[in-house]
């Protein structure tokens, strides 16, 4: 049976700043530009958009689309059999893991594999006699010598709960269930990129050293890009805080050498373009909640293959939850996924600071 709640979720589209009567983008979601340079402050106006405290432009969906998100919510909340609740938890699970893919960093910037049921979590590592750093929870790290590829890292669950009050159901006019939809993403997309954060901190600084900058430059992302390459790794990834891209726009020498993307939907999902063949990636668009990178924070690091691993036993699951029995007038879910995380080589991750 197919679920009816499946796509309830989808970002609405957009074509105009907010504030602004121009076009943002022409019909096929192309960001109007007359010139690269042009381009790249068009991205920042969208990110100063995104910012202010008026709905940010993912959050720009119709009115139909919120009226019918309550009515879902509403419908489920009210089934007294639990069978609606159980397949929004599963329409809910579907659209975090999609997104996560998407727009999660650890699963852009690691080999992502998939292990299914009584499969051996085996992950094989590029290098060996390197400093690697392996998850053993959600929060905590250890760096470990890397003496085999072949690796058996522990495997720890990322979960959380969401929940619905009736009375803030009775009383929201609003879309409820994006809410509690970003709650999820809070719960697991969140948790994996601020585990990864952590873990990059720790390794930047084994091999590398941090680079503390007053303004962003082409040569501050070359020495950061060296300070991977030098040891035979390829840079192919950036995480990169908004503030930064003030000083792409103030500076010059970076229209020549930046290709930004051009299309909406890439930058809603995070990606910039690319800067000397590295893909830019930021949290800028996500929901303040979501965000993990500190202010003036890049990291540069290396292939996937080089980089390490995250692997997902299975899918997230949604298990409804009911505490009307235990005197809550609340209903939801317990989201929970089985993974485990490692940063194979230490020499592959860099990170620089503005002071």
């Amino acid at each position: 049976m197919s679920n009816p709640y499946r796509n309830v979720l989808k970002k609405g589209e957009s074509f105009k700043l907010p504030g602004q009567s121009g076009q943002f983008t022409d019909k096929n979601g192309e960001i109007n530009a007359s010139s690269n340079a042009d381009l790249l402050v068009q991205i920042g106006k969208a990110m100063q958009a995104n910012s202010n405290p008026a709905p940010r432009m993912n959050e720009q969906v119709t009115a139909a689309v919120h009226t019918e998100r309550r009515k879902i919510l509403v419908e489920a909340m009210n089934d007294a059999t639990g069978r609606s609740m159980a397949m929004l938890g599963e329409a809910v699970a579907a659209e975090i893991q999609e997104t996560t893919n998407r727009e999660g960093f650890v699963r852009r910037i690691c080999q992502y594999n998939e292990i299914g049921q009584g499969e051996t979590n085996e992950v094989i590592l590029k290098e060996k006699n390197v400093v690697a750093f392996m998850a053993t929870s959600p929060s905590q790290v250890t760096p470990v010598e890397i003496r085999q590829k072949r690796q058996y890292p522990p495997e720890f669950h990322i979960n959380g709960y969401i929940l619905v009050d009736t009375g803030e159901l009775a009383r929201s006019a609003g879309d409820l269930l994006g809410e509690k939809y970003e709650e999820g993403l809070e719960a697991t997309m969140v948790k994996e990129d601020v585990l990864w954060r952590t873990m990059a901190i720790q390794a930047a600084t084994v091999r590398n050293t941090l680079q503390n900058f007053a303004t962003f430059t082409p040569s501050v992302f070359a020495r950061l890009i060296n300070q991977v390459a030098r040891w035979g790794i390829p840079a192919t990834s950036c995480l990169f805080a908004s503030d930064l891209w003030q000083d792409v726009i103030s500076n010059g020498d970076f229209a020549g050498v930046f290709d930004p993307v051009t299309k909406w939907e890439l930058l809603q999902d995070g990606y910039l373009g690319s800067l000397y063949g590295v893909s830019m990636l930021t949290d800028t668009f996500r929901q303040p909640n979501l965000k993990v990178l500190d202010i003036g924070e890049v990291f540069v690091v290396g292939a996937p293959i080089n980089h390490g691993v995250f692997t997902l036993r299975g899918s997230i699951t949604a298990e409804p939850i009911n505490k009307f029995a235990t005197g809550e007038a609340k209903k939801g879910w317990f989201l929970d996924e089985i993974c485990s995380m490692v940063l194979g080589n230490s020499k592959s991750v860099a990170r620089g600071k503005k002071s």
